[in-house]
């Protein structure tokens, strides 16, 4: 995956991504026998948070099983997490205002960006504080990250990610089985967790390269609809379209063609969150578009 004839920055620099189709062919074999445990696990995995992986003799865990104070235990981390840290990162109005964004992060979900005149009349402050205080405190403590669209050197508006889906149900007072039982909460929480998972993948590549600079992923609009997740390799943008929900895939398919013909890149990604049967588990799709599990998503590094 970050080195080799069959690595993502080969297919990037070469555009040849049949060696690399066959690398993400290899990586699912050697977890095949074990993926349907994987995939069922997988809204457990969006419920409980933390970083998808398999023991393959293992019990699987089951999220209707945990208590719901094992949330609060969440929050009261996050809270001891902002106190304790934060201001010796950055001077804050108030440590509250950092509770109140992370409140806002997870009732947006990433689900639409938000404008930052909006953040600037909500803790009446100016968009810089908001930038090199307020969002800058957060990602230095891995707590929240925020995001802006790709290629846009006048950004309006950002995306506010938590980098752990369990917070989320936290903040939002969600109970583990009303989590599993909401099937759209599911799929919010499915982007989260992509989004967190894109981080570290850049970071990985990236640092293979020999450049070990703090991972960059942003989201680009187009006509067609939106790219989830961009980031580059070599100043290669990499489009990464989200289709967890099957109504989804058409256009995550369409907005990642579009971002490929507008930047002439080589290869893209969509993420499946269920495939029809009969299919192969990872697809080239033609046009350098190569459609991978979800689940499997997760696990590359």
């Amino acid at each position: 995956m970050r080195a080799g004839d069959g690595s993502l920055p080969h297919a990037l620099e070469t555009g040849e991504t049949e060696a690399f189709v066959e690398t993400l062919r290899d990586q699912h074999q050697r977890v095949a026998d074990v993926s349907r445990r994987l995939q069922s696990q997988v809204a457990h995995y969006l419920t409980l948070g933390g970083v998808l992986s398999y023991v393959a003799d293992g019990a699987a865990v089951d999220a209707s099983d945990i208590e719901a104070d094992a949330y609060q235990l969440l929050y009261r981390n996050l809270t001891a997490t902002l106190y304790q840290d934060a201001p010796s990162l950055d001077s804050m109005r108030t440590i509250a205002d950092l509770e109140r964004l992370c409140a806002i992060a997870a009732r947006n979900r990433g689900r639409e960006p938000i404008r930052f005149q909006r953040l600037v009349d909500l803790f009446d402050v100016d968009r810089r504080t908001i930038r090199d205080s307020y969002l800058s405190v957060h990602e230095k403590l891995f707590v929240l990250t925020a995001v802006t669209e790709y290629d846009n050197q006048r950004p309006r508006s950002t995306r506010l990610y938590l980098r752990d889906t369990g917070l989320v149900s936290a903040l939002e007072n969600k109970t583990p089985r009303a989590a599993l039982d909401d099937l759209d909460y599911e799929a919010d929480l499915a982007r989260i967790a992509a989004f967190d998972h894109t981080m570290r993948l850049a970071y990985g590549v990236n640092a293979a390269q020999g450049n070990p600079e703090p991972p960059s992923v942003q989201y680009w609009r187009g006509r067609e609809g939106e790219v989830d997740f961009v980031f580059e390799v070599g100043g290669i943008p990499v489009p990464i379209g989200l289709a967890y929900q099957s109504q989804e895939r058409e256009e995550s398919l369409e907005a990642v063609q579009e971002f490929k013909e507008a930047y002439d890149t080589p290869l893209g990604f969509l993420l499946a969150g269920d495939t029809t049967r009969g299919r192969q588990p990872i697809e080239h799709l033609g046009g350098g578009i190569i459609q991978l599990p979800y689940w499997l998503y997760l696990l590359l590094c």
